[in-house]
């Protein structure tokens, strides 16, 4: 606690002050195309991170209707992503989060998105 040099007089009090950990943003090491899906490659976040998000788009601008997301588990290094439509062009991109409580509820924490990554399903 700091006390001004021009006040005077004894002041007592607490101070409370909040922060959050984000995971580190994530790199997408390798996407390869396969037969009507795609897989994806990352490096794990040992510490960091309690899963993976991986979003998919045939739009670069990842609207909502268009958007799918796929969830990996905490040690997972690579996902398929399966069920798509050949010949295809899909934009791919991969956050990392953290499970924390706040407030005594479950909340996730989400790191930025990583660069974006074009891939097109084989027929």
């Amino acid at each position: 606690m700091t006390k001004c040099q021009n006040e005077k007089g004894n002041y007592s009090g607490t101070e409370t002050r909040t922060f959050q950990i984000l995971p580190k943003k994530m790199k997408i090491a390798r996407l390869s195309a396969r037969k009507k899906s795609f897989a994806i490659k990352w490096s794990r976040q040992k510490k960091q991170a309690d899963g993976y998000e991986i979003a998919y788009s045939t739009s670069g601008k990842f609207p909502k209707k268009q958007t799918k997301t796929v969830i990996a588990g905490k040690n997972a290094t690579s996902k398929k992503v399966t069920k798509l439509k050949a010949g295809k062009k899909y934009y791919v991109r991969l956050r990392a989060y953290k499970t924390v409580k706040i407030q005594g509820k479950q909340e996730k924490l989400y790191a930025g998105w990583s660069k974006v990554k074009t891939v097109k399903a084989k027929r």
